[in-house]
């Protein structure tokens, strides 16, 4: 695999599963601030980022980016969704409190 096809697969998961996460926690009836967390879901800590051109690549630890891959010519940027991460954790653990059957 090239330097590029990984750097797309790295960019291409990230914006669909912040979009499903927020559904999912939107439709979580037992959360509250609902709605805020959802929208949460669209940050993410941290790039990847990658020049087309030069193949040069690297990461920032200390990056907040909104709505996951950026893209400006001749560079790709992945973030992790932490918003995401921890918005899907709330929901499981509002859907599955102890004593709840």
């Amino acid at each position: 695999m090239s330097d590029r096809t990984l750097a797309l697969l790295a960019q291409f998961p990230w914006l669909p599963a912040m979009i499903l996460a927020a559904a999912v926690v939107a439709s979580t009836r037992t959360l509250r601030y609902r709605l805020a967390w959802a929208a949460a879901c669209f940050v993410g800590v941290g790039a990847f980022w990658m020049q087309l051109e030069t193949r040069r690549w690297g990461f920032i630890p200390i990056a907040v980016n909104l709505l996951g891959p950026g893209h400006a010519p001749g560079m790709l940027k992945a973030t992790i969704p932490i918003g995401a991460i921890v918005a899907l954790t709330l929901a499981w653990r509002s859907r599955t409190k102890p004593g709840d059957s």
